[in-house]
């Protein structure tokens, strides 16, 4: 057997079965891709209990780890078993980090949900109000154009009915009623509690076992891989969890500063909705390069209604307010976490935006950015191989190969020592 493996003609074989598969395999995904979604979105709902607890607890670690980091050497210079201040460290950081987490939710809805419910039974109440204000602006810009005029006046009535069939003075009077005709599917509650529970819990084990699951995986990984192999593949999940983690956790912050300087600028220069605006504002800042245009535009529509002046005046500031966080604050926060162009950016988003939805939005350019990281790499390893110049700048304007030349010794020797 290992005189057959040895032969030239089986890897050959092998690796022409593997190429036939693959390919038998990618046609049977294009020609049912429907089908194939449909599948994984089933997977993914199976597991999305524990993936939402991998999650929240990705999330959580590093509070946990500037407590345990810190704790831990604290009660081992109190005279305490090793073990013992392992245990109560990992369980009182745990703890502090859970309960830290409730808090700022629970403060962030305390805050927050008192608002959005003034500012949107201001919107419902008011809306004949800006239905007028928004008719008499636009027949008065149309008021030389009789036929363009009556076009605007039938389509505002339509829209006007559409939002009164939505926004109704009766709706949060019957908001009870509306609760109770929703919650009457006992088994819908039951299952998003459970899911939610189980979540939680997930959270709790993956948190408390962290160091178990990783020395798992690299256990395995020794078991199944040669020694450099299993190197490469440590050091690849140390810089996975590097581009996720610093780009995750840098977003959810520079949203939240994003939110709070927005709040406090609609404060000053008296913007209606307040509260709405920098919410909206802030959670549509998490999805990169389209997030400041999904939470302007409502927000925008909505001050329209109000004030058209302040609208303008909003347009300018959030997007004085997006270049304050594009040019000092995004780049200080998660500085060169991503290491990929806008343009793929744009292009991650986008597919992932049409494949996963808002999830895909946010993990789209982080899954990209270390797919682009590998075959990066993989080509700048070839290059070496070759002695070919890495650098990008070495083929423009290139016609011929052999105009490359190949690279000095001292280029490549050093690209291998680094390597080692």
């Amino acid at each position: 057997m290992k005189r057959l493996r040895d032969n030239q003609y089986f890897h050959l074989g092998a690796m022409i079965l593997a190429v036939i598969t693959i390919s038998i395999l990618l046609l049977a995904v294009v020609l049912n891709f429907s089908s194939f979604m449909a599948v994984v979105k089933t997977v993914f709902g199976a597991f999305s209990p524990v993936i939402s607890g991998a999650v929240f607890a990705y999330l959580l670690n590093p509070l946990m780890n500037f407590l345990d980091k810190r704790l831990y050497p604290a009660l081992l210079r109190r005279k305490l078993p090793e073990r013992k201040a392992y245990k109560l460290s990992r369980v009182a950081s745990l703890i502090f980090a859970l309960l830290f987490a409730l808090v700022l939710l629970y403060e962030f809805f305390s805050m927050l949900l008192p608002q959005l419910v003034e500012s949107i039974t201001g919107i419902i109440n008011n809306l004949s109000t800006y239905y007028a204000d928004a008719e008499k602006f636009v027949l008065g810009f149309l008021a030389d154009n009789p036929d363009l005029s009556a076009q605007a006046d039938k389509l505002m009535e339509q829209f006007y009915q559409f939002l009164e069939g939505w926004f109704n003075p009766d709706l949060l009077s019957n908001i009870n009623s509306i609760f109770a005709s929703v919650t009457s599917s006992v088994l819908s509650v039951i299952r998003t509690l459970l899911n939610l529970l189980i979540g939680v819990v997930a959270a709790v084990y993956i948190l408390w076992s962290r160091d178990r699951f990783l020395a798992q995986a690299k256990k395995i990984a020794v078991a199944t891989m040669s020694q450099e192999r299993a190197d490469r593949f440590f050091d690849l999940g140390r810089r996975i969890h590097k581009v996720f983690s610093g780009f995750i956790i840098g977003k959810l912050v520079d949203s939240l500063i994003i939110g709070v300087l927005c709040y406090i600028g609609a404060l000053i220069l008296r913007f209606p909705y307040p509260a709405l605006v920098a919410t909206v504002v802030g959670a549509t800042n998490v999805i990169p390069f389209f997030g400041p245009f999904i939470g302007a535009i409502p927000c925008a529509f909505l001050i329209l209604l109000v004030d058209p002046l302040k609208c303008l005046y909003f347009v300018i500031f959030i997007f004085g307010l997006q270049q304050l966080d594009g040019n000092v604050i995004g780049p200080r926060i998660l500085g060169d976490t991503i290491g990929i162009s806008g343009f793929w950016v744009l292009v991650s988003i986008t597919v992932a935006g049409s494949l996963f939805g808002f999830a895909g939005m946010l993990l789209g350019v982080p899954v990209f950015a270390v797919l682009y990281m590998l075959l990066s790499e993989t080509v700048a390893d070839r290059l070496r191989r070759k002695k070919r110049p890495v650098e990008t700048a070495a083929y423009r304007g290139l016609q011929k190969v052999e105009d490359l030349g190949f690279a000095a010794e001292q280029e490549v020797e050093q690209a291998e020592l680094s390597e080692k």
